[in-house]
């Protein structure tokens, strides 16, 4: 035998040498091993949770700052367009904006919560200046909603010291100006030389032909310088001599401002629905529209509109808008320059109050006119699509209600 293979056996064999705590020498000891592990463990378990913690209150918190930026946006939308509907170019238009943005129903917090305390300014131009109560308001058609709400934050905390976040928003509405109206203009005109808008030289409160009587070329005296002379009945007392002579001198006796169908069906229409026969834009030569109509079924026709509404007895525009009404004697109108006998263009456009004689159910106009006489309306200032008042003006008389910021 190889007395140096005994020699390795006999080392192989040779017991292990345990300490009394269980270890063998140059090893670590198992248990206390485990137990830092276990340590490690918790640790990272500690330090996850924080982070998630963390990432948890970003994605809740953050969530209810993204709905909340957009109730609150809404909520500037909606207030900020109802503002611009109502100004009108009076401090009473600024009062009524006022009041809608106060009153306006949007509210955040998931709906449960009304925004308090809104900032609300006024501009003539988009660039300012912002004033919070002009006066006069003459050509404000910009309105401004701030608002900025208090939003609690449940997770964030925990990591940092902030518990509220402020949400702002904001939003610009304005009156603006159109030209061209496919739909939503009545059959009649009014007659001005000034092509200066949004009036056009009419005056608020003053009675203008929106169809003029029946003209006669061959009654004594009648001519361009005395026009009132070449009608079988008087015009009505608001027009100017100016619109007066252009009418004598361009018109004939087949025309008298109305410009839309002969058909009573479609007259109905074209009063209570303001449908048109053709698109009209500022510059357009309305003349080969023009035609003689009905008068008997239009009188009955503005009668019925002007009983809608739910004022049918203020007959001054000032006191009309002030009451409870709706806006449906509210009618609007292209404005028209008879240039010369080929031409009779679109200059703007202006909205009347029918003439009522309520209370309940109004039969003015067929009770007081015939073929011969002229239908008449009080000039109330702009066309504002959608509002039950006038507007605030711009340069065509007629304007419709948009977020521009």
């Amino acid at each position: 035998m190889n007395p140096a293979g005994y020699g390795i056996e006999k080392a192989r064999r040779k017991p292990v040498d345990f300490r009394k705590d269980g270890t063998i020498p140059g090893c670590l000891s198992m248990t206390r091993q485990k137990g830092q592990e276990r340590g490690f463990v918790l640790i990272a378990m500690a330090l996850s949770a924080v982070g998630l913690i963390a990432f948890l209150g970003l994605a809740v918190d953050m969530g209810r700052m993204f709905i909340a930026k957009n109730e609150t946006q809404a909520y500037c939308d909606s207030a900020a367009l109802a503002a611009a509907l109502a100004l009108d170019g009076t401090t009473t238009g600024i009062t009524k904006a006022q009041s809608a943005v106060t009153n306006s129903a949007n509210a955040w917090n998931l709906d449960t919560t009304k925004v308090s305390n809104p900032t609300l300014t006024f501009a003539t131009a988009i660039a300012g200046p912002w004033v919070a109560s002009p006066n006069p308001a003459t050509a404000y058609i910009y309105a401004r909603v701030i608002a900025t709400v208090p939003l609690k934050l449940y997770f964030l905390p925990i990591v940092v010291t902030q518990t509220t976040q402020n949400v702002a928003s904001s939003a610009t509405a304005a009156q603006i100006d159109i030209t061209s109206f496919p739909r939503g203009q009545s059959p009649y005109t009014a007659v001005s030389t000034n092509p200066v808008g949004p009036s056009f030289g009419l005056v608020v409160g003053n009675s203008y032909d929106i169809q003029w009587p029946q003209y006669n070329a061959a009654k004594n005296g009648c001519g361009p310088s005395t026009p009132d002379k070449c009608f079988v009945s008087p015009p009505c007392t608001g027009d100017s001599q100016a619109s007066k002579t252009a009418v004598v001198s361009n018109w004939g006796a087949k025309t008298s401002g109305y410009w839309g169908s002969n058909s009573n069906s479609i007259i109905e229409q074209e009063i209570l629905d303001v449908i048109q026969v053709q698109s009209v834009d500022v510059g357009t030569n309305i003349l080969p529209s023009l035609t003689s109509g009905n008068k008997a079924s239009q009188a009955g026709y503005l009668d019925e509109r002007a009983s809608q509404d739910s004022d049918t007895t203020d007959n001054t525009v000032s006191t009309y808008l002030a009451a409870i009404h709706n806006g449906r004697r509210l009618l609007p109108v292209p404005v028209v320059d008879p240039l010369d006998p080929t031409h009779t263009n679109v200059i703007g456009y202006a909205q009347f109050l029918l003439v009522a004689n309520g209370p309940g159910a109004s039969n003015y106009y067929t009770k007081t006119t015939n073929g011969n006489d002229p239908y008449c309306a009080i000039y109330a200032g702009s066309y504002n699509i959608g509002s039950t008042s006038p507007g605030a003006g711009g340069t065509t008389g007629a304007s419709v209600v948009k977020l521009v910021q």
